[in-house]
């Protein structure tokens, strides 16, 4: 996963990229276990939700190659 990606001719480094979108996708899961009330099961929130972000982040650089961000 080395490379970047360019975007309107500027060069975006492509683990930005998918930081960014795991941050919205992350951001929409916590909502969503709000909403739900999985959050009462778990005494650290702020360590879930940095658990969920670093499994989002994964799970995309994982998928990267197959969806056309590989170099």
């Amino acid at each position: 996963m080395t490379g970047e990606i360019a975007i309107y001719g500027v060069f975006v480094p492509t683990l930005l990229v998918l930081g960014i979108a795991a941050s919205l996708v992350t951001l929409a899961l916590m909502r969503l276990f709000n909403f739900v009330g999985i959050y009462r099961l778990f005494a650290y929130r702020a360590l879930v939700d940095l658990c969920l972000f670093v499994l989002v982040l994964g799970f995309f650089a994982w998928l990267s190659p197959i969806i056309g961000f590989h170099q």
